[in-house]
């Protein structure tokens, strides 16, 4: 199946572009998340802090398949500027075989890095499902938090900054931060399989927000030095799994 994308940098179009666009990014977006608001992924592409907000589309046979819009935001800690991406991804049910948004996000973290080379870069998103998390957890050590392993003080830094700008997020242990976000569509094949699955990762997660599917998720921060970010490529490269 011959999957092309198309990149666009939202930030950098002018005023009546943005507004065809995110009209674009909107309607696609309710199909993955009906109950989500406009408001809230107008907030997402206009945050202020962002200095890019790159917006992938994937097309199969001139349909539109998917989207993962990428905000970068410069933010700062301990009085020195540190880049954090986040991500809101979504792919029609019938193509989401393989890892077609990850692998296309790791080439807008290359490109960042390559340019950004002495501001480190992490990346915090709120992980909405066992399955998503496992597919972080297992192709990188460096994605916090996790079984067996203490978070490092630095990550808990970071998921401190970002915890701080958002809404409602509730402390259940000193590295593990949840809040509510909108679930997407989950079919009943998909529940029974993510609740009949039993690995490590899967376990970690279901653990420690067993209400995920009332709408929690778990806040997670990986730093995407170049050192992780070719660990995850050999990784997915060789479908290799860490643990």
């Amino acid at each position: 199946m011959l999957i092309t994308e198309t990149i666009t940098d939202f930030s950098k179009l002018a005023s009546e572009q943005k507004k065809c666009f995110f009209k674009k990014i909107w309607i696609f977006d309710q199909q993955i998340f009906p109950n989500s608001s406009v408001e809230e992924i107008y907030n997402f592409v206009h945050d202020v802090d962002a200095v890019s907000v790159k917006v992938i589309h994937y097309y199969h046979e001139g349909k539109l398949i998917g989207q993962n819009v990428l905000p970068i935001l410069k933010l700062s800690l301990d009085g020195k500027p540190i880049f954090v991406l986040s991500s809101r991804a979504g792919i029609l049910p019938a193509y989401r075989s393989g890892h077609i948004t990850l692998n296309s996000a790791i080439r807008v973290v290359l490109n960042h890095q390559i340019r950004h080379l002495t501001i480190p870069l992490w990346f915090v998103t709120t992980v909405i499902q066992p399955k998503v998390y496992t597919i972080f957890a297992s192709r990188s050590h460096n994605f916090f938090p996790r079984a067996e392993r203490q978070t490092p003080q630095d990550y808990l830094q970071v998921l401190n900054v970002v915890q701080q700008r958002q809404h409602e997020v509730q402390k259940r242990r000193e590295d593990i931060f949840v809040h509510p976000v909108v679930m997407p569509k989950v079919t009943l094949n998909q529940l029974m399989c993510l609740r009949t699955k039993a690995t490590k990762h899967i376990n970690f997660f279901m653990q420690h927000v067993p209400d995920y599917f009332d709408g929690m998720g778990l806040m997670c921060v990986c730093k995407l030095d170049f050192k992780t970010i070719f660990e995850m490529m050999f990784n997915l490269s060789f479908d290799r799994h860490v643990y």
